[in-house]
């Protein structure tokens, strides 16, 4: 059983005492990401600490002033308000360039070269029904309705169809959403359909049953980190934690009293 997040007085209580530079990020389920990102900071940053998902690291973020002392980059995903928006409050964050950070791993690896061009043919048939659930929870979104994106790809498309499940369509009142939104997501899927759902559609089209070689999500990521010559996005993200850390620095030094 995993150990429970840390609250948000924790968080705060450890950057208060800390002295090593911080970036603060969401969920433990992406620490195979970010620990391939404190690989590449090396001795130029900072220990990279979870908090358990993004309202607690803006609840932490609310609070900085309490560790001001303290040199600490806040990294996020945007998730929705990648349609709505990022409220001008935390400007301050350093924000994924897609739905997630997987998204920002996702969109330069290249990792549908590995399907054959059957299964290419399936990915696409299943991309664009996952797409059709997804724009409409986006609209669901932004007209303040309840919505939820975190259904597993098998349980809108169960295996051996490429549509969408009629008993889900159901349980969520599902209605076509408007083409505009629908093509805008469409044409840009790598960036802005929720990057779990992109690793899950790819990981089940690389399982068919009479599949050779087989790869897992755990797989899949290390291949996108590792066998990627250019992470443009991620290499954004590098770049400006670096850069964060390197203007708090300054003004603490400039702040320092001389001795």
């Amino acid at each position: 059983m995993p150990a429970p997040s840390p609250t948000v007085e924790e968080l705060v209580a450890v950057l208060r005492r800390s002295d090593l530079p911080t970036v603060l990020v969401e969920g433990q389920e992406d620490m195979r990401i970010y620990r391939w990102v404190e690989a590449r900071l090396g001795n130029r940053a900072a220990n990279i600490l979870p908090t358990g998902g993004r309202d607690k690291l803006l609840s932490v973020y609310e609070r900085r002033q309490e560790f001001a002392n303290l040199p600490v980059a806040f990294v996020a995903d945007r998730d929705m308000w990648l349609f709505s928006g990022i409220p001008s409050d935390y400007r301050g964050v350093i924000w994924t360039e897609g739905y997630s950070v997987e998204n920002d791993l996702y969109a330069a690896a290249n990792l549908e070269s590995l399907l054959d061009a059957e299964e290419a043919l399936e990915h696409q048939q299943t991309l664009n029904a996952i797409v059709e659930w997804f724009a409409f929870e986006v609209e669901e979104y932004l007209a303040d309705k309840p919505y939820k994106v975190s259904n597993h790809c098998n349980e809108v498309i169960p295996f051996g169809q490429t549509h969408m499940d009629e008993n889900f369509r159901h349980s969520r009142g599902f209605r076509p959403p408007e083409e505009r939104i629908r093509q805008q997501i469409r044409s840009d899927y790598q960036l802005q359909l929720r990057g779990k759902q992109l690793f899950q559609i790819l990981e089940r089209c690389l399982n068919a049953p009479l599949r050779g070689t087989r790869y897992n999500i755990s797989s899949l990521n290390e291949i996108a980190l590792k066998m990627t010559p250019a992470h443009p996005l991620m290499g954004r993200l590098i770049q400006e934690i670096e850069q964060a850390m390197s203007d708090q620095k300054s003004a603490l030094r400039q702040t320092k009293p001389s001795q």
